[in-house]
């Protein structure tokens, strides 16, 4: 049991129990002639932690004159209002249930986790529409839920050679759940537009679909909304999702999310003789990336693009169906927020790979040579991607030109005296 205190609230203190319970199987009776499991534990854990790093509470008490209708006549009255945010502790509530086990000789080994965390008493704005203004509240409530595995297999063939593998799996859901019954919170900047619905995943990009470029006149002059925009070819044809042959607000939808669905990751170890050597590789799927190097060209009169775009726009008939023209890239209408602007942020990386070589016991000149190893590492040395930038681990899923990542090669020699 944690009781934390914070002067930012009126009610000062939050109190946050955490319960945890664990059941060793293998050490019952009935599992101790079992010769494949080794080690069986099953656990489940329940808790709760505070977050005060939302701003302290405030506000203002505030006067409105009204005028309404009462029983058909008008009537001018003041309305006083308290606009205080009156905030408390967020709490981060988890449930956790796992399996923690080794077979063959301890050969194999395994962490499997289910966890369910909450966050409940999320600072929101909530509309007040009787004075036009938004308050903190604590009302909100988001969920992540997802299942980690980790998968080791280790063994000793002989006595110069022994290795090890070691795998992880991890999925992630990510929810709003309440937002006091509002359909959804706006968030982002209003030409990149994200949005926090009901149901989806907080802070989603929300915009247009593009179905293609319009490739001719024909097509455009064929198509009323090409003409009530005045569209030509080379511009975006944007998918009206109501069938109502306008394109408008109406016709946005969610556009993804730049957390994660899945992330993995592997391990390998080996040792022989004297050689030594391990590799780590990384990766991730599922999220989005906001290209907003690209959406940010209508601002500026940079003529500099990406080597994609400058090579596959449209610029004829047949010629890109993704792309808008050279003259469209500045047009508001495929400036709108798209997916155009949205893409897929999944990655596999080489994380680290190391080989090493160790002197112990041998003579130089009737000198003993002191134990040495000698070591080349790589790290991040490869990196594949279809992002259109230079490196997909990118802060909350969006680009303003982040820079890469180097690779870094290493050559060293370490001497114990």
């Amino acid at each position: 049991m944690r009781a934390d205190g914070s002067s930012k609230y009126q009610e000062k203190w939050g109190y946050f129990p955490t319960v945890g319970i664990g059941w060793v199987l293998s050490e019952e009776g009935f599992m101790q002639n079992n010769m494949a499991i080794n080690f069986l534990k099953l656990r489940a854990s329940w808790g709760r932690l505070g977050n005060d790093r939302i701003q302290a509470s405030d506000g203002a008490a505030t006067t409105s004159v009204v005028t309404t209708a009462i029983n058909d006549q008008l009537v001018t009255g003041t309305i006083a209002q308290s606009t205080f945010s009156a905030l408390q502790w967020e709490l981060t509530e988890e449930t956790n249930v796992g399996i923690t086990a080794e077979f063959l000789n301890s050969r194999l080994s395994t962490d499997i986790d289910y966890f369910i965390r909450d966050t409940k008493n999320a600072a929101i704005y909530v509309s007040i529409p009787s004075i036009g203004q938004t308050v903190l509240r604590n009302v909100g409530e988001i969920r992540n839920a997802g299942l980690e595995v980790i998968l080791t297999w280790s063994d000793q063939l002989t006595n110069d050679l022994s290795y090890s593998i070691s795998g992880n799996i991890s999925t992630l859901k990510n929810e709003v759940l309440y937002l006091y019954g509002q359909e959804y919170i706006d968030g982002g900047s209003a030409e990149f537009r994200q949005r926090s619905i009901v149901g989806e995943p907080l802070m989603a990009f929300f915009g247009y679909e593009v179905e293609g470029v319009y490739q001719n006149d024909a097509q455009v002059s064929g198509d009323p909304i090409a003409v009530a925009n005045s569209l030509v070819p080379g511009d975006f044809i944007y998918k009206d999702q109501n069938n109502d042959g306008a394109i408008d607000d109406a016709d946005r939808v969610v556009l993804g999310s730049y957390f994660p669905s899945f992330n993995y990751g592997a391990n390998l170890g080996l040792n022989y003789k004297n050689i030594d050597f391990s590799l780590n590789i990384l990766g991730q799927t599922g999220n989005k990336i906001l290209n907003r190097k690209r959406g940010e060209m209508i601002w500026t009169a940079d003529g500099n693009l990406d080597a994609d775009l400058a090579t596959n726009r449209w610029h004829g008939e047949g010629t890109s169906n993704k792309y808008p023209s050279s003259a469209g890239l500045r047009k508001g209408w495929n400036q709108k927020m798209s997916d155009y602007f949205v893409e897929d942020g999944s990655f596999f990386r080489i994380q680290n790979i190391q080989l090493g070589y160790r002197i112990k016991g041998k003579e130089l000149l009737g000198n003993t040579i002191p134990e040495t190893r000698i070591f080349a590492t790589a790290e991040r040395p490869l990196t594949l991607f279809n992002y259109n930038g230079f490196n997909p681990e990118v802060a909350d899923g969006i680009d303003r030109q982040t820079y890469p990542i180097p690779a870094v090669y290493t050559v060293g020699l370490n001497i114990k005296f």
